[in-house]
Parts: C-alpha cells; sequence; structure tokens
C-alpha cells in the first residue's frame, strides 16, 4: 500500500531554546500554509502471508518567514524544521473479509530545526540554529472495517517515549474511506501527535519541545 496525504496541520504547545524562556506556541493551519518553503506526507506498507507487516511513513514541513527592522533598516528571518519518521511492524492479530485489527511496535524518529537569522539590525548581524533529533519507542494498535463495498472507517492509537527519547509521546487518529475499486481509495481523518520532550542540558544547550500536531488529514491510496 503506497498513500501520499496531506494534514491541515495546527500546531500549540511550548517551546524553550537555550537561555531564552519557555514561549508558546500556536500556529495555525493559515500560518503554515502561508509561510510553507517545502513539505511532503507519504505513508507505505507492506503484508506478508496476511499476519506480519511493516510501516514507513514520513512527513516533513519547512516553514519559514522574515520582517524588516524599520529603525535600523535590517531584516530578520526565522525558519522551523520539522521532519517525523515512523518505522513499525505490526502483527495482524484478528482478519476477517471485512474486518482486520493489528498490534504494532516500532520507532518514532523526531528532527526539529529552529534558526534565526539577523542582517543590519541594532543588534548586529547573527544567525543563530538550535534544536534536536531523537527516537522514541512506540506500541499502538489500529483496526479497519469495510462497512459495505464503497465505505470504511478505520483508527488507530499508539503511546511511546517512555523516557527513551521524549518523556512521553502519543497519538490517535481515526477517518472514514471510500473505495473506488480495490486500488484505489480516498481517505479522510484526523489525526493528534503530541510530544513532550527535554534534553535535560542547561544554558545554550537546553531544548524543549512540548507540542501537540493536530487537523484534518486527507490521502489518495492505492493497494497492490
Amino acid at each position: 500500500m503506497f498513500a501520499p496525504y496531506f494534514i491541515a496541520a495546527n500546531i500549540s504547545g511550548t517551546s524553550q531554546v537555550g537561555r531564552l524562556p519557555s514561549t508558546d506556541i500556536d500556529i495555525g493551519t493559515g500560518d503554515i500554509l502561508e509561510n510553507l518553503r517545502f513539505g511532503g506526507m507519504i505513508h507505505a506498507e507492506a503484508l506478508y502471508n496476511q499476519k506480519f507487516g511493516g510501516m514507513l511513513d514520513v512527513a516533513y514541513m519547512n516553514l519559514g518567514g522574515a520582517t524588516d527592522t524599520p529603525r535600523s533598516g535590517g531584516r530578520i528571518r526565522v525558519g522551523v524544521g520539522q521532519l517525523i519518521v515512523e518505522g513499525m511492524l505490526f502483527y495482524r492479530a484478528y482478519s476477517t473479509s471485512q474486518t482486520s485489527i493489528d498490534v504494532y511496535a516500532g520507532g518514532r524518529y523526531w528532527d526539529i530545526d529552529l534558526d534565526l537569522d539577523a542582517t543590519g539590525t541594532i543588534a548586529g548581524n547573527f544567525d543563530i540554529t538550535r534544536g534536536d533529533n531523537w527516537i522514541d519507542p512506540v506500541v499502538g494498535i489500529r483496526a479497519f472495517h469495510m462497512l459495505n463495498d464503497k465505505w470504511s472507517v478505520n483508527g488507530r492509537g499508539d503511546i511511546g517515549g517512555f523516557g527513551a527519547g521524549s518523556d512521553f509521546t502519543w497519538n490517535v487518529q481515526a477517518g472514514a474511506g471510500y473505495h473506488f475499486n480495490k486500488t484505489w481509495s480516498a481517505h479522510l481523518q484526523y489525526k493528534a501527535l503530541s510530544v513532550d520532550y527535554d534534553n535535560d542540558k542547561s544554558g545554550r544547550s537546553s531544548f524543549e519541545y512540548d507540542t501537540i500536531t493536530h487537523g484534518p488529514l486527507v490521502g489518495i491510496v492505492a493497494r497492490f
């Protein structure tokens, strides 16, 4: 199964970088689309012998914005990059012609980059880049059910982190699909992904990221 998708994301929470105080984050879908430099999201799966499988999910957003500083005639540019890569193995615990239930486990990789570039400001010229990357172990369950030959419903939930990467992370998503034929279908879901990360460092190396990324998700699925 191969599925490119798009999520109309909203990001809310707090972040703390270096010696700066903790800052509230409230980025809406409109803000993301207005400042989007590049983005891409794709999901792929393979199932062996109707029992064992693997899935890979990659979601990347690169946002950028700039503002002028009238007093000095300078310019400040801000960039944010968020890459999330999931690799999971799953076992089909229950299966009929209409319904399947999978349990899965694996890892969720995060790479967060924050960049601040200033030229001609009162504080001078500077370029500051901060961020971190980590891997969270994850366990979860998902279910899929065909209502009839055209419509299906599905849901998924998992938890992870457990202090190995982040302190805690969770993900829930659910929705419905319309099947044009045995190969092609379109899906609409609502997805919420939360992470609470602290690198336990101090001073300039300190980084905390406690956010929820959520919003409606639409995707086109091809099954082979």
